[in-house]
Formats: C-alpha cells, structure tokens, sequence
C-alpha cells in the first residue's frame, strides 16, 4: 500500500512537471506543428527521465484533445542480484540496477532506461543460444543469467568498447546482421570481411 501512495505521489509531480512544461512552451495555441510535437515529447522524455529517475515508464501523444500523458510504474523486485527492474514488453525478462545505470551512462541519455533496454533487448533475443552467457545486439553485448522461469540481464557493454577479440567472437558470420550500420560497406573493395556468394563470378583462389 505504502508502494501504491508513493507511486501516485511521484506520478502526480511528472504530470505537474509534464502540464507546466507544455504551457510553457506552446501557451494557448490551438495547432501546434508535428516537428514541434515531436520535439517536444523528445524532451519531455528525456527531462523526466532525468527528474524523476528513469525507473518510471512515461509515455506521450498528442490527440484531438491536446496532450495525453501515461505515467506507469516498474515492477521492480529485490533479490541477491540487487535490485530487478521487469521489463515492459519481454515476458520473463527483468533487468538489473546496475545495467540500467550503465546503459544510461554509456548511451548518455536521460530518458527512460528501460523502454530502451526493451528496444535494444528486442534484436538482441534473436541471438538466444548463440553465446552462452550473452546476448548481442547492433548497439552492444548483454550478459545474462537464465534462470528456470525468467532471464536476468545484469549488464550492458555498448559497441565502442568491445576489443577486437570481443568483436571477432560476438560479431562472426553468425552474428554479422548485428553489425552497426556504419560498420558495413556497399563497396565490397573497402570491405574486412566478404561472404562468399559475393565473390565476383570471375575471382579466382588468388583474388580470394
């Protein structure tokens, strides 16, 4: 109970804040642009992340009425792990403090943590089985616990850190469609790596 009131308490200071901010910037005006829309919930999710802490899933829109603001709690749960944060949209996916403090301090974003991690979380289940122990997605490695009814993701280690050797084994030819975009070339000429129905039809074992 004493949870529920401490959620509907901060629930009601992110509408305030999300209310105040939206008369702030537009006022009284009846249309407001889709650029400015969209900009301005782009920051509002980063603001309130900031604000408010970024274990708080708060989503908006606008419609006919004006602005429409949901405002929804984690489930969270305490465990020998530390603290784990459910995610939003992956059944049986849970996420621990410490990786949302560092997907937040590595991506240096301020907005929700989580909604991002469920982002990133829904390329990277694709590599289930793949890497005992980790996932891999096109921004970075998670590393996980399976457990019997639940996966645990304990932490996030994004591309740019990743040493060649963590590179050559998370991102071989199974895992190639993870790669960055701007790690791949449309000029096979400028190319480290070149699968083989790529080859020119002419190449021979010494072009190779």
């Amino acid at each position: 109970m004493l949870q529920e009131q401490e959620f509907q308490f901060k629930k009601a200071r992110v509408e305030r804040f999300i209310e105040e901010s939206f008369d702030k910037e537009f006022g009284g005006r009846a249309r407001i642009s889709l650029r400015r829309r969209q900009k301005f919930i782009s920051q509002m999710m980063k603001l309130v992340g900031e604000r408010f802490g970024n274990d708080v899933l708060c989503l908006l829109s606008f419609n006919k009425q004006g602005l429409v603001t949901m405002v929804l709690p984690a489930e969270t749960e305490s465990t020998d792990k530390g603290k784990l944060f459910r995610s939003f949209i992956h059944d049986k996916v849970f996420y621990t403090s410490h990786c949302l403090s560092r997907l937040c301090e590595r991506m240096e974003e301020g907005e929700n943590c989580v909604l991002m991690l469920d982002s990133f979380m829904s390329e990277a289940l694709v590599s289930q089985g793949e890497h005992k122990g980790y996932l891999i997605c096109s921004e970075g490695i998670f590393a996980i616990d399976e457990e019997k009814d639940r996966l645990i993701i304990k932490t996030f280690i994004s591309y740019d850190l990743l040493d060649q050797s963590q590179i050559k084994k998370f991102y071989s030819l199974n895992g190639i469609s993870h790669l960055p975009n701007h790690m791949i070339s449309k000029d096979s000429a400028e190319s480290d790596i070149i699968l083989s129905d790529e080859y020119p039809p002419h190449a021979t074992s010494l072009d190779r």
